[in-house]
């Protein structure tokens, strides 16, 4: 059994994307004692499954401003982070709509270019210019951003991990979080597989599993599980490589290139489903009908592609909430509980958000205005007390895009 701290400062439930990126800005910019435990091993939970597609590309702009924090954290990593690679791969990124989408469309890329975004409105031969397998029958035009791409995961998380742990911070895994131990509306520590480590903060930053130790607090947040299913595939030698990350905002198909004759994808159902296990596996009918609905969708939109074979297909589970936008701030704002930074309901968002996340919580915690040289960003739009407020995030498309 892994010895565990009897006492933290800080204990943040969680050492994905999230979990790790707080952390590792509490230990660097604080003499706190944090402790950042998980049930899994480093990477194994569904930061270790996820797509990796970087963005900045949104419908709003908290969401813009924190991604272009994000890709400053990742593009100049040696001089912000100092340690480890966030293995990015700059291959760019297109959104492609229909005509019922493109006014949400031209908002977003007027909104991103305002903010300093490098971004484009590409249609008809431009869009097959930026990736010629594209299909651009149909297509009302594209987004497309040159800087966009995909990350490492795992290279990013072991990273913050590894720093997390140079600068003092104790990283637990796998140790499992049993419960969030709290005496007359406050705080006092969690209880783990390992036994209790007594601390005065504890921030959630579980994914799929925030409800379980939220609901027993009477800690109530609108963030349901929904299962992502995603496949690798393999394109056959000599056909042509898939060049860019894209995003079809009509098939909800959303694919990337990977190493060698490699692509991931995903292509969404109309809703994502519910999932009450976290660790369920996947039945054959889902991933039957995941492929189904990726061999039309890359049919339509991508028919170059349809002699790449399956490689593998993955499951996991996603904290989801009502406006597929985080949910940041101390839990006494919607329930008497004292001590409790909530960092949940990403909703697959944490691998653009969570460079800037990091460093968001790590200021709120340390009640400063920001940690490092980061520009301080007002993340009141995405407090716990929204849906009650009946102020909800704006999102321009559907499920797949999520922006």
């Amino acid at each position: 059994m892994q010895a565990i701290p009897s006492e933290a400062d800080v204990v943040i439930i969680g050492a994905g994307v999230t979990g790790a990126s707080i952390g590792y800005q509490l230990a660097r910019h604080s003499d706190l004692r944090v402790a950042i435990v998980d049930a899994r091993a480093p990477v194994g939970g569904i930061s270790g499954r996820t797509f990796g597609q970087i963005r900045q590309h949104y419908s709003n702009e908290l969401m813009v401003r924190i991604a272009q924090r994000g890709f400053h954290c990742i593009q100049n990593w040696d001089s912000v982070v100092g340690f480890g690679d966030p293995g990015y791969a700059r291959f760019g990124y297109m959104l492609l709509v229909v005509e019922d989408q493109l006014d949400g469309l031209r908002y977003n890329i007027e909104l991103g270019r305002s903010l300093g975004v490098d971004t484009s409105f590409v249609v008809g031969s431009q869009i097959t210019e930026v990736e010629p397998l594209v299909n651009a029958d149909g297509l009302a035009g594209g987004a497309y951003e040159p800087e966009g791409g995909y990350i490492d995961v795992t290279k990013m998380v072991l990273s913050w991990l590894t720093a997390a742990s140079a600068a003092g911070a104790h990283v637990l895994a796998p140790v499992a979080v049993d419960g969030i131990i709290t005496s007359s509306g406050a705080v006092t520590g969690v209880a783990t597989s390992a036994g209790e480590i007594r601390a005065p903060v504890v921030i959630a930053a579980t994914g799929a599993w925030a409800r379980d130790l939220l609901d027993p607090l009477g800690v109530e947040v609108p963030v349901e599980r929904r299962r992502l299913d995603m496949a690798v595939l393999e394109q056959h030698a000599g056909a042509r490589a898939l060049g860019t990350c894209i995003t079809d905002g009509n098939s909800n198909l959303v694919i990337r290139p990977d190493m060698g004759r490699h692509i991931v994808a995903v292509a969404y159902p109309p809703e994502m489903p519910v999932v009450v296990d976290p660790l369920a596996a996947a039945s054959d009918a889902d991933h039957a009908a995941h492929a189904e609905r990726l061999t039309a969708a890359i049919s339509e939109r991508l028919p170059g592609l349809t002699v790449a074979s399956t490689v593998s297909t993955t499951s996991g589970a996603y904290d989801v909430s009502p406006d597929y936008h985080p949910i940041l701030g101390w839990a006494s704002e919607i329930a008497p509980v004292d001590g409790l930074y909530l960092a949940v309901g990403l909703s697959g968002h944490g691998l653009k958000l969570s460079p800037a996340l990091g460093e968001i919580v790590a200021a709120r915690v340390l009640g400063v205005d920001q940690v490092g040289d980061a520009t301080p960003i007002d993340i009141s739009p995405l407090r716990p007390s929204r849906f009650a407020d009946g102020d909800l995030m704006h999102l321009s498309y559907g499920p797949s895009a999520r922006a």
